[in-house]
């Protein structure tokens, strides 16, 4: 499949485009709400003949298409749940097609593959675990395109290592934040790169959007809190709403912003440094290899 044109693709694909998605924004993979049952519609589209496949993924099922604030609204619904960290409910994928698609499709890193021919661009360099995402817009030039293949990859999320639920309700806001402006402000993609003109700028109203959404899971936090009967949700409770108050820096307005504004410039700095230098990077991979070869390893699995 990688590395293949559009047209040497087997006939049980379907080339399409995104039709709808109930639950999810297809352009930033952020949650729209929580859903219990969603469908995700493809339509047939144009994608070239002579487009090359250049990543290929499975689907995904699992708790990892979960994001955080669904995990917070089950456990505000579930009056029985004491501990957000054990929710167990996972999003199962059933009825699935292979497909070819140009489209912003969602970039998966659970069982992927890409063709590496000339060269690919880099992931970007954040904590915020947004770094495939460049992958998503990169793929949508003249010329280039993505399969879905024929099978699903279960993908369970770990809480080993994982920041607290506040926490990742915050790093999820941020990711979408960046994402959005990226996206909105491309200006050029070619073989091993993109390159955008956000240059990190917050403004207030970009950041009164963030409070208002997450004032509002705080206000619900505390209402549930204050109807529990059993202490150990109750408790829950009130440690969760406290850690979002902390890390959305008391819901203050200015000093909000100030350190979003902190926070995405860095993260914006360090992700225009990687892309000016990636393309010197892959310059001098290819003079090594063509001078005297890169490393090689070869691995000699044993055959079960």
């Amino acid at each position: 499949m990688l590395g293949k044109r559009a047209s040497e693709v087997p006939d049980n694909y379907d080339r399409g485009e995104l039709l709808i998605d109930s639950a999810m924004d297809l352009e930033t993979n952020a949650s729209k709400g929580l859903s219990r049952q969603n469908s995700l519609m493809v339509k047939r589209g144009v994608v070239a003949d002579d487009a090359v496949v250049k990543i290929a993924q499975t689907f995904r099922s699992g708790t990892s298409d979960v994001d955080a604030v669904d995990y917070l609204e089950m456990f505000l619904t579930d009056s029985q749940q004491a501990d957000p960290d054990q929710l167990s409910n996972q999003y199962v994928l059933v009825n699935f097609r292979p497909v070819v698609t140009n489209k912003n499709w969602r970039m998966d890193c659970g069982v992927a593959g890409y063709d590496n021919t000339f060269g690919l661009p880099p992931f970007f360099p954040t904590r915020l675990r947004f770094e495939d995402y460049i992958y998503r817009l990169w793929v949508q030039q003249d010329g280039l395109a993505a399969a879905h293949v024929g099978a699903a990859q279960n993908h369970l999320k770990s809480n080993y290592m994982r920041n607290p639920l506040a926490a990742e309700v915050f790093n999820e806001e941020v990711s979408n934040l960046l994402k959005r402006k990226i996206k909105n402000s491309l200006s050029r993609m070619d073989e091993l790169s993109i390159a955008f003109d956000y240059d990190g700028e917050v403004t207030a109203t970009d950041a009164e959007e963030i409070l208002g959404r997450i004032s509002a899971l705080h206000g619900l936090g505390l209402d549930a809190a204050r109807t529990a009967i059993d202490p150990e949700r109750k408790e829950a409770l009130l440690q969760f709403a406290a850690n979002l108050n902390k890390s959305f820096y008391g819901f203050e307005p200015d000093f909000f912003q100030q350190n979003l504004i902190r926070i995405v410039d860095d993260v914006i700095s360090v992700i225009k440094g990687s892309i000016e230098l990636w393309p010197s990077l892959v310059e001098i991979c290819y003079f090594q290899k063509g001078r005297k070869g890169l490393p090689q390893v070869r691995v000699e699995n044993q055959r079960k």
